[in-house]
């Protein structure tokens, strides 16, 4: 959409992505086909939805990553900033805390991109709709494992 010239890219949310195609819904519908990526839905049953790593998912614990470079079941430490939820749209605040890698998605591609399951619910909601924040990832691995991780990143690199 921001390549597009329909919204600025540092205005880019799940609520203005919505708004604008509540308000524009005949292009809307022509840019969604132009979407590749597909989300499919199903009816769960249970505790909530099961992650790439087979576990179900931990509201701010559990973050999607791209598995070339943070293996699935890793601690990842992340220090950086989140919307505010009751200004989502001003200054963020900070983040800092453990998560577990336990799953992956199709926009989250390369070593520096994570995605934080926020859960469900409104709250969940603006935090995952306003959430396009920087942050360090420390990924917490034995010295062996982070070896084999360190080779497997620069192959995946080189591709």
């Amino acid at each position: 959409m921001a390549e597009k010239g329909l919204l600025m890219r540092e205005d880019i949310s799940l609520q203005s992505i919505r708004r604008w195609l509540q308000d524009n819904p005949s292009e809307g519908r022509m840019l969604m086909q132009e979407n590749e990526s597909f989300t499919f839905f199903r009816l769960l049953e249970g505790e909530g939805p099961i992650g790439s790593g087979g576990f179900v998912l931990t509201a701010e614990r559990s973050l999607a990553v791209d598995r070339r470079f943070i293996p699935l079941g890793a601690p990842v430490w992340i220090s950086g900033t989140q919307p505010d939820e009751k200004n989502p749209s001003g200054e963020p605040v900070a983040l800092h805390r453990l998560l577990v890698a336990q799953d992956t998605g199709g926009a989250i591609s390369g070593p520096l991109r994570g995605d934080v399951f926020w859960g469900f619910g409104e709250r969940a909601e603006i935090l995952a709709g306003h959430m396009a924040h920087g942050a360090t990832f420390y990924i917490l691995l034995p010295k062996a494992v982070a070896i084999r991780l360190e080779e497997n990143a620069d192959e995946a690199m080189a591709k």
